[in-house]
């Protein structure tokens, strides 16, 4: 484990482009963070990740949220969970992340259009 911590990758800048032959090195290892400040709830993390990985699609049904699936699955392995809160008298989504995090090269990465709501 590296003994500090470095980011490698920012979602939609230039530094996403790193070419992804030069990152199959078997060097160190890394984590990724999502800033859900960041997050617009796009779901193209989620679509990102289903193409990355050759994942099966799910059939989905309307059970009153902008959720795309209710949970986690074997072939749902990335979800961004919605939330309707009221704040004082708006109402306002609240967005949380929910994936198992363990790609080395993450296709949600790539795929954001939000600039540092994901960070390897």
């Amino acid at each position: 484990m590296p003994d500090n911590l470095a980011i490698k990758r920012i979602s939609a800048t230039p530094s996403a482009l790193i070419p992804l032959n030069s990152l199959r090195s078997g060097g160190p290892v890394y984590s990724k963070l999502v800033d859900i400040s960041k997050c617009i709830g796009c779901k193209g993390c989620e679509v990102a990740c289903k193409e990355w990985n050759d994942l099966k699609v799910e059939q989905t049904t309307n059970f009153g949220s902008f959720q795309s699936h209710k949970d986690l699955s074997s072939n749902t392995w990335l979800l961004m969970r919605f939330n309707e809160v009221e704040v004082g008298e708006d109402l306002s989504w609240m967005i949380k992340k929910d994936a198992c995090l363990h790609c080395e090269e993450p296709g949600r990465l790539f795929s954001c259009p939000a600039p540092g709501a994901i960070v390897q």
